[in-house]
């Protein structure tokens, strides 16, 4: 029997781990400086910063105070083997979802991204393959979108909601970023939307490397900036981003999801920081 050598059992172990493995790249959550998309918007103050573990997501769907929720309000809750502790992440096998709300739509542990002030938000993640099927999902819901109804204001018909979602990246669209403002307004299942034109990318990203996609917003203007890696990529305003958005407060959500589901692919979730600033008047005329 053949006994290899330290260097050529050190060769084995670097050829059996994962090519998208990254565990020496720099991560975000261990990042104490400000980025730039959150300066640009007078987002100063750090609202949380975080390298994510298995051991902080809650499987049940009735934890209080986590910081992260294996399901959302319209999902049933992913099952653990969907997820598992890598050196420098979560991993998520293609199904898998972290959300930093309950299903039940209440707050978790980390506080809500607030519409009425401005806020930057970035996640650092990385997939295993490069496949068009693969769709992983980094995005923001306001949490007043849920089955009870909250996005229902006063002085609009009866169940009629309006809400906004903020996609900060999506794959599978196009060679690049894929980045979306969505207006939803209507009485379920009858919705309607209207969304930024030209969402996407035509740069290729290489989606296997760790990347940070950011979002900024600002309330007075109603802007919101897309970051890719540090540098803003794309911007959006009303009518896509509506004056409703002033009104909700906003939890992310990171999910690899599938277009097809004809490709398996893994998705590292690798660290989150967002940062706010103070609240802003609104200078919407009218009922919001």
């Amino acid at each position: 029997m053949h006994t290899p050598t330290p260097s050529q059992f050190i060769t084995a172990l670097c050829l059996a781990w994962p090519a998208w493995a990254h565990a020496n790249d720099a991560l975000i959550c261990q990042d104490a400086s400000t980025p730039e998309g959150a300066t640009q918007v007078g987002a100063l103050q750090p609202l949380f910063r975080d390298c994510p573990r298995v051991d902080d997501v809650d499987f049940t769907g009735r934890a209080d105070g986590r910081k992260y929720y294996n399901g959302l309000y319209f999902t049933p809750p992913k099952d653990r083997s969907l997820y598992e502790q890598a050196d420098d992440g979560v991993v998520l096998q293609r199904g898998g979802v972290m959300a930093t709300a309950k299903m039940s739509s209440h707050p978790g542990q980390f506080p809500l991204l607030r519409g009425d002030r401005p806020f930057y938000i970035e996640a650092q993640v990385a997939i295993s393959s490069n496949h068009r099927d693969n769709f992983p999902a980094i995005w923001l819901m306001p949490i007043e979108h849920n089955l009870r109804m909250e996005d229902v204001y006063e002085g609009d018909p009866k169940s009629f909601e309006r809400w906004f979602e903020l996609d900060i990246d999506e794959g599978g669209f196009g060679p690049g970023g894929h980045h979306t403002a969505i207006s939803w307004t209507g009485i379920y299942p009858n919705y309607k939307k209207i969304q930024n034109p030209n969402p996407t990318s035509k740069e290729p990203l290489d989606r296997t490397q760790p990347n940070v996609f950011g979002v900024s917003y600002s309330p007075d203007t109603l802007t919101v900036r897309w970051w890719l890696n540090g540098r803003q990529v794309l911007e959006a305003g009303p009518p896509y981003v509506p004056e409703i958005a002033r009104r909700q407060n906003f939890y992310l959500i990171v999910s690899a999801q599938s277009h097809k589901n004809v490709s398996h692919y893994q998705m590292k979730f690798m660290g989150v920081r967002a940062f706010v600033g103070g609240a802003v008047a609104s200078k919407a005329k009218g009922r919001p």
